[in-house]
C-alpha cells in the first residue's frame, strides 16, 4: 500500500525507524509497537480509503481481531482531505482532524527567547523530558501515563542512535522548560515530534525560539528541504506555527476510542 498523505507517511517512517512493525495488507496497514501497547498511534490501522457504506463495523472488528489485547481502537484514513466518518462515530469512535503543516524554512520569531540554553538532550536527560511531557499533558489526557511516555522516549532514543535527528531542550535555571524532537524521514523531509512547554514557562517565546533554532540547523547542516509539523487547528500552538511560516498542506483524519481495561 502506497501512503499518499504526508502526515501518515512521516508518522510511519518514524515509527518504522524506531522499532515499530508495519504489516501491509493491501487495503490497509497494521502498525504495532509491542513494547508500548498503550501507545494508540503506535498500534493502529491505516485504511487506504473509507470502507463501503455499512462497512465500519467490519473494520472495527478487524482491528479488534488483530489487536486482541488492546484497550483502544485507533484507525487512520489515508486521505489528505477531510472525509465523512459518521459510521464510525455512530459506533462510538471519536474523530480528530489535525492540520499537516509544512515550510521550507521558518521565519525568525517575533520575540526570541534569550534566557536559557538550547541544545540536544544528553543520554541521561531523557527522564527530564518524560517528566515535562507528563506535566503538560497528563491532566487532560488519560493516555499520558509514565509507562507510555517512557516508551515514546525509548523509541526516540533509537532515532537518535540511528543518526536521524535529536530531541532538543530549552534549559532555564538548570531545568527543562521546553522540548521538541525533529527527525529525518527521508528525502529531506524532517518531522517535528512532541513539542511541549512547561505550564509555568508559557508565553515567553520559548517553544517558538526552540522550533526555529532546530529548523535552521536542519536546513543548514542536515539537508532538510521540507519541515513538517502536525497541529490541532483549534489549539494554541496552531497560531504560533503559522507565525513561524508553517502553512497547512493537508489534513490528517484519525479515529480513536478507549476501551475498558487496564491498558488504554
Amino acid at each position: 500500500m502506497q501512503i499518499t498523505s504526508l502526515g501518515f507517511r512521516t508518522d510511519i517512517a518514524i515509527l518504522t525507524a524506531s522499532g515499530s512493525t508495519v504489516t501491509d495488507c493491501g487495503t490497509h496497514l497494521l502498525v504495532t509497537t509491542p513494547d508500548n501497547p498503550s501507545y494508540h498511534w503506535g498500534n493502529f490501522m491505516l485504511l487506504r480509503e473509507l470502507p463501503a457504506p455499512g462497512g465500519a463495523r467490519e473494520v472495527m472488528g478487524a482491528f479488534d481481531t488483530w489487536f486482541a489485547t488492546a484497550r483502544h481502537r485507533a484507525i487512520g484514513i489515508d486521505s489528505p482531505v477531510d472525509v465523512d466518518v459518521s459510521e464510525f462515530e455512530v459506533d462510538g469512535m471519536d474523530k480528530d482532524v489535525s492540520h499537516v503543516m509544512t515550510a521550507e524554512r521558518l521565519l525568525a520569531p517575533e520575540r526570541p527567547f534569550a534566557g536559557g540554553g538550547i541544545r540536544p538532550l544528553t543520554p541521561d536527560e531523557w527522564d527530564k523530558w518524560v517528566d515535562l511531557d507528563l506535566s503538560v499533558y497528563a491532566a487532560e489526557d488519560r493516555r499520558y501515563h509514565r509507562a507510555y511516555v517512557e516508551g515514546r522516549a525509548r523509541q526516540e532514543q533509537r532515532l537518535v542512535a540511528a543518526g536521524l535527528g535529536h530531541r532538543w531542550g530549552v534549559f532555564v535555571d538548570g531545568r527543562l522548560a521546553a522540548s521538541a524532537g525533529l527527525y529525518d524521514t527521508g528525502d529531506g523531509v524532517f518531522r517535528f515530534q512532541s513539542i511541549a512547554t512547561h505550564p509555568r514557562r508559557r508565553g515567553l517565546g520559548i517553544a517558538t525560539t526552540l522550533v526555529h533554532r532546530m529548523a535552521e540547523r536542519a536546513v543548514e547542516e542536515q539537508g532538510a528541504r521540507q519541515l513538517v509539523i502536525v497541529a490541532d487547528p483549534e489549539g494554541p500552538a496552531y497560531g504560533i506555527y503559522r507565525r513561524l511560516g508553517f502553512e497547512t498542506a493537508e489534513v490528517a483524519v484519525e479515529l480513536h476510542q478507549s476501551l475498558p481495561g487496564e491498558i488504554a
